[in-house]
């Protein structure tokens, strides 16, 4: 199987309603890797919390990229390792700094390989995947209603609506060890994927999501289009938080 080739693009916005953007991603196409964080904790800590996690991810890839002992870890362990890295580095500000303890984020990291994709999940961040008319949620929200649904004291048509929609059951940095959620799966030549912060999922229903990436990067194939589009629609639709999205296509 040829080495996969990758399209990335990405954007974030304050949202409609939010003074200060604690959303963060990053991008570092040569080594394969996109990460979403959405931080909490206060007037400065979630937009730190986020910033050190996509940083301290993006950090560890390109230092232990260059480090020829780490040739051979597998995927799964090095994206593992760099979300507790920042995981760590979350806890160690903190420390230093006492207005920034207790903050937190969510986080996605995605790591492709030549062949195989690898998806690090803390929070309620997501992850899609799409074909042409077809999306899918691979990963599963670490949120309170999430749970209340798979126990049966709420719909799914009660999600939105439920007071405790926006507490999450996991983050990283808020504790001193983190549990990490990795997917993997082997990718194929048109697989569009987005990962997002809440502020997209919680404003923007799948199907309008999906209606938005047929257009613009089946269509179109337009990745700028479509992240431009996915934030406005966003905003649109109310704008309630700060609102991240990354759209990768594998080509």
């Amino acid at each position: 199987m040829a080495e996969l080739r990758l399209k990335a693009a990405g954007f974030s916005h304050v949202g409609m309603k939010r003074k200060q953007n604690q959303d963060n991603f990053v991008l570092v196409p040569e080594h394969r890797l996109f990460v979403v964080a959405d931080g909490m904790g206060g007037h400065k800590g979630g937009e730190t919390a986020s910033h050190l996690a996509v940083t301290t991810i993006a950090n560890y890839f390109k230092t232990s990229g260059a480090n020829p002992q780490n040739a051979k870890m597998p995927a799964a362990e090095r994206l593992q390792r760099a979300m507790r890295a920042a995981n760590q580095a979350i806890q160690d500000r903190g420390k230093i700094d006492a207005t920034l303890q207790g903050m937190g984020t969510t986080t996605v990291a995605m790591h492709f390989t030549s062949e195989k994709l690898f998806v690090g999940h803390v929070g309620d961040s997501r992850c899609y995947m799409m074909h042409p008319h077809r999306i899918w949620q691979l990963t599963r929200d670490h949120s309170l209603v999430q749970e209340k649904l798979r126990a049966g004291l709420i719909t799914r048509a009660q999600l939105k609506t439920d007071r405790m929609k926006n507490v999450i059951t996991r983050s990283v940095g808020f504790e001193s060890e983190v549990d990490i959620d990795i997917y993997q799966l082997e990718p194929h030549p048109g697989d569009v994927f987005v990962v997002c912060s809440d502020g997209l999922s919680g404003m923007v229903d799948d199907h309008q999501i999906r209606d938005i990436v047929d257009e613009h990067i089946f269509q179109k194939d337009s990745l700028e289009g479509a992240v431009k589009k996915l934030i406005e629609t966003a905003n649109a639709n109310g704008g309630d938080d700060n609102v991240t999205a990354v759209v990768v296509k594998v080509v």
